[in-house]
């Protein structure tokens, strides 16, 4: 196992803790944008490391670090609106407030 799959794995695990963990809005949205980025560098290291299907794993790659900064954005815009309306980026709190 090479250094780098250990590191994918690592940034997924730290994605992971802080979409369980935290309650900050901001923090979660962090975490998921760690671990979609660690799947996208996986298939990218995957498909430089095999050279199967003439680039394949780095297109698949590349099609989820863009889709992954697309859903990011769209989480940040309804992080915002939450925001806006709830004056509080805390889970716990905004749950509670429903309105």
């Amino acid at each position: 196992m090479t250094p780098v799959y250990v590191l994918c794995a690592i940034l997924f695990l730290v994605g992971i803790y802080g979409v369980v963990v935290k309650k900050n809005l901001i923090k979660i949205i962090i975490g998921i944008s760690l671990m979609v980025q660690s799947v996208a560098f996986l298939l990218l290291s995957l498909g430089y490391a095999k050279g199967v299907g003439e680039g394949l794993f780095q297109t698949i790659g590349l099609i989820t670090m863009i889709g992954g900064l697309g859903v990011m954005s769209l989480m940040i815009i309804t992080a915002i609106r939450l925001y806006e309306k709830y004056g509080t980026f805390d889970v716990s709190e905004i749950r509670r407030l429903r309105g």
